[in-house]
């Protein structure tokens, strides 16, 4: 089913139950605003869709009535070429429109703000939509000064992008100082506490270890360098002890080969001395007879003669002469032995001497070489070890030193920032007072006309109202000098001033352009708290008169402003500019079905 919304003025009529507020609360919910109720009847069809008008686009939006999750659909319907756009009902991700923020970029309402200090059109409706459960007890639906001063300004056209980024500025400023000096107190109370120095005694202890760093160093250079001489030196001493090593071992060789030359004399003369022996045996007869052994005579007899046998032997002499000659010659070979023996062993004796000098240089060169070490390279070495450790201390405290320093540097840092942050703050502080205090006069001077405005249209309804106006701080109702939240009577009066502040901000849209508040107000219940007799009704006879010169009073550009109202009981006559949809609990709002709708 549809229900359509034509002229200026239209009052949805009908008795308790009939589901006017419903109905009113699905057009919200059509939207993707939140905290618009599903009732049951709306949750009997598949979908809930608007189509409204913004200047001169026509727009639809249609969501499921199903879940109060997902997204709501936009179908631009007067350009066909646009595509349909889907926003999430929940805020967007990635820079991605919400619903809600899709229809306050419609309306042309700036979206200012963030957090707890945002504007969205969950601040915007109470402006344009006043409900039932809140008209007659909370202004505004109970919106705190804060957000009522935000969006009344913006409402206004008051919102200045200037000041709020000089706004935004001063917050900024502030709260980097504020953050500085927190930081800059917790680090000096921190230092305080664990007894460490100020910033120029670690300066003085950092110069004094850095000249002893420096000292150190340079000695354990110089003593690096020194070490480096001692190491040559000592190459050279290892230089001669591989030379007296190599001078060894050539004597030992030498001297063992003399002394297997004097040993191979030695076999020599041995071989010709017992050579000799067994000639001269061989050639001496024997001188004992071989069976008595008594001596045998050999005087008288011939050479050729055998002094044994007594017979003459003819090759006797000569086997004789032969012998003489081998044992002459075994002789002198024995002769020759025993000099060339004597000559080995003199050479061998000359070569083990050679040996035992060699033996004695190697280990004079290694004594002096260990020498070397023990007394001059070892201490010089441990020397230049003990100064390179000193030296790596000192280079070790003074990094950490180093980091006491830029700790104070920080605080240094930090001292210098607050300086600079403390004059920021206060410079753009003075800035944004002075553009806001230039703002605040454009706002007092809108929220006057809009006062002349509210005590005019109060004074219409009661004519017990003597004075009303509109606090330019907080856009907070006062009348007959009473705030809205110190009136005596609740219901009908807290009503009226709802109403007629919110026509009376109306009247002053008409009268100056700037002012971006929608030209559209939705009322649930404006008669609420009015009795059908006497006073009252004298006042529900006046609101509705006054419903209906906002809605039929056309601004400078001939435009008039729709108001859409709920209320619970029908007209008694036709009036015109009114349209009146008429409904009881037999013909409700919205018929309660299970069959797909829109």
């Amino acid at each position: 089913m549809s229900r359509t919304f034509t002229g200026p003025l239209m009052l949805v009529a009908g008795e308790s139950g009939a589901g006017k507020s419903t109905g009113l609360e699905s057009q919200w919910y059509a939207l993707g605003l939140s905290g618009m109720k599903i009732m049951p009847a709306v949750q009997s069809y598949q979908q809930v869709r608007l189509t409204f008008q913004v200047d001169a686009m026509r727009w639809r939006a249609t969501r499921s009535a199903q879940h109060s999750g997902g997204s709501v659909e936009f179908e631009n319907l007067s350009d066909s070429n646009q595509r349909p756009v889907q926003c999430p009902v929940s805020g967007g991700k990635n820079g991605e429109l919400s619903a809600a923020e899709f229809v306050q970029d419609l309306l042309g309402i700036p979206r200012v703000g963030t957090g707890a200090g945002r504007l969205g059109m969950e601040q915007v409706l109470p402006w344009l939509y006043l409900r039932q459960a809140t008209i007659a007890t909370s202004y505004l639906a109970g919106n705190s000064a804060t957000q009522r001063k935000l969006t009344g300004r913006t409402l206004l056209g008051a919102h200045d992008a200037q000041v709020e980024m000089l706004r935004a500025r001063a917050a900024d400023t502030r709260k980097r100082w504020n953050a500085t000096k927190a930081l800059l107190e917790k680090l000096t109370a921190a230092r305080k506490d664990h007894g460490l120095a100020e910033h120029e005694d670690l300066q003085a202890i950092h110069a004094k270890w850095t000249a002893q760093h420096s000292e150190t160093a340079q000695a354990a250079r110089k003593g690096s360098d020194e070490l480096g001489r001692l190491n040559s030196q000592k190459q050279a001493l290892e230089s001669q002890v591989k030379g007296a090593e190599a001078a060894q071992k050539a004597a030992r060789d030498s001297a063992e080969s003399a002394e297997k030359d004097a040993r191979i004399c030695s076999k020599a003369e041995g071989e010709a001395e017992g050579l000799l022996k067994a000639w001269r045996e061989r050639a001496a007869g024997p001188t004992a007879c071989p069976q008595c052994h008594q001596r045998l005579v050999t005087e008288g007899l011939a050479e050729d003669v055998c002094p044994t046998c007594k017979e003459t032997d003819p090759g006797r002499a000569g086997r004789g002469r032969a012998q003489a000659d081998r044992i002459t010659e075994a002789s002198q070979q024995l002769d020759r032995a025993r000099a060339a023996l004597r000559r080995s062993d003199d050479a061998a004796a000359a070569a083990r001497l050679k040996a035992f000098e060699a033996d004695q240089a190697v280990r004079e060169a290694h004594t002096r070489t260990a020498h070397f070490v023990e007394s001059s390279l070892e201490p010089q070495r441990k020397k230049v070890a003990d100064l390179e450790a000193a030296a790596r201390e000192l280079a070790a405290r003074l990094e950490q030193l180093a980091e006491h320093l830029k700790e104070t540097d920080v605080l240094g840092n930090l001292k210098r920032d607050l300086k600079r942050y403390a004059g920021e703050k206060d410079s753009a502080k003075e800035e944004f007072e002075a553009a806001e205090k230039d703002v605040d006069e454009h706002v007092k001077a809108l929220v006057t006309r809009w006062s002349d405005f509210f005590e005019v249209r109060m004074k219409a309804t009661d004519p017990r109202v003597r004075s009303a106006s509109i606090a330019p701080e907080d856009f907070s109702p006062v009348v007959n000098g009473r705030p809205f939240d110190a009136q005596a009577v609740a219901g009908a009066v807290l009503t009226s001033i709802n109403v007629n502040a919110a026509l009376s901000l109306r009247d002053l849209a008409r009268e100056v352009p700037a002012v971006v508040l929608p030209g559209f107000l939705m009322i649930d219940s404006p008669l609420s708290g009015l009795g059908t007799h006497g006073h009252d009704q004298k006042v529900g006879e006046l609101l509705l008169q006054s419903l209906t010169d906002s809605a039929n009073r056309p601004d400078d550009r001939g435009e008039v402003q729709q108001i859409i109202a709920a209320v619970n009981a029908p007209l008694p006559a036709p009036v015109s500019g009114v349209r009146e949809i008429v409904v009881d609990k037999d013909k409700r709002y919205i018929p309660g079905r299970t069959a797909d709708g829109a």
